[in-house]
């Protein structure tokens, strides 16, 4: 008996090297099919009764935010809604499917 076949020091004289890797090239596209406005504008200019009467915000949020309206020369629902759109946009997409399931059926309720 020979002792290179035996025990630990058997190891294989022709050694076969690792295949090459594949990645896979659909894993690397991301597609996404969550839209990216999750609130919907109507082009048409709201008139106060199709507006909420009113949020309740501490003083100094209002005056930021009232500033920052005037600044951009938008009424400050507009000035709310980009803040808001941003904020959204920001959040995981779990969150933003909540957002905008809830969003829509508040807008089947009106209807």
């Amino acid at each position: 008996m020979t002792d290179q076949s035996i025990g630990l020091s058997s190891f294989r004289k022709n050694k076969t090297q690792r295949p090459a890797s594949v990645k896979p090239i659909e894993s690397a596209d991301e597609h996404r099919s969550m839209p990216t406005d999750i609130l919907n504008h109507s082009t048409r200019i709201s008139s106060s009764k199709n507006l909420p009467k009113s949020i309740r915000i501490a003083k100094d949020t209002h005056v930021a935010i009232t500033t920052l309206a005037r600044l951009q020369d938008k009424p400050i629902y507009q000035e709310i809604t980009d803040i808001l759109e941003d904020y959204i946009q920001r959040q995981p997409s779990s969150v933003r499917k909540l957002i905008r399931s809830s969003v829509e059926a508040s807008k089947e309720e009106r209807l």
